[in-house]
């Protein structure tokens, strides 16, 4: 079995991360499933306003990445699609643009690369956990479901391209729990409704 090594990226791994990227966008037969992203954000993204996951060879060579983004106050804030105050939107991480070149495939590495990163986020900091995910694209949906993310909602993003937007489970009770309760409630006739007159 191939031994992988996971570790932040720096500076220095851009232009392989970049390689990725391409190499996976080129290799998809639907093109909407992945939005290869510019050099110039992956390099602001190594180490500012957020970080990167590089899952390498024992030769160094590159096998996948993960980036790993801070909205804060930017306009795609996924917070803002599920209705997050703006104080709570702060505290998004989100856990995008993850891609292994296809030779690669099979040694769980979006998974593992995830974890990864999970790991490195501080959790005080960041309590939402969030990405999108093309319903055309099962595999990376399944990776993020039986991490414990939930699907929470399906729109248009990115410029008209249709996406599942997840959540990281543990936070889902605190968001959706007390309306799933009431709801809960109101099927057993716990609840009564009252209409106004």
């Amino acid at each position: 079995m191939e031994k992988f090594l996971i570790r932040r990226a720096t500076i220095q791994d851009v232009e392989q991360i970049c390689r990725i990227m391409q190499e996976t966008e080129e290799a998809l037969e639907d093109k909407s499933l992945f939005v290869c992203d510019a050099p110039e954000y992956v390099k602001e993204h190594v180490e500012d306003n957020g970080f990167i996951v590089i899952a390498c060879m024992e030769d160094g060579d590159a096998a996948g990445s993960f980036l790993v983004r801070f909205p804060k106050e930017e306009e795609d804030n996924l917070g803002r699609d599920i209705g997050l105050s703006h104080e709570e939107q702060m505290k998004v991480a989100h856990m995008e643009s993850a891609v292994v070149l296809p030779k690669y495939r099979g040694h769980h590495l979006q998974g593992r690369m995830l974890e990864f990163a999970e790991n490195c986020l501080d959790k005080e900091s960041y309590h939402y956990l969030m990405a999108t995910v093309s319903p055309q694209n099962p595999a990376s949906k399944n990776t993020l479901l039986k991490a414990g993310y939930q699907e929470i909602l399906t729109k248009e993003k990115y410029g008209g391209l249709v996406r599942n937007i997840v959540l990281f489970a543990v936070l889902i009770y605190e968001l959706v729990g007390p309306y799933l309760t009431k709801l809960s409630l109101s099927a057993a006739g716990e609840i009564q409704h009252h209409e106004k007159v």
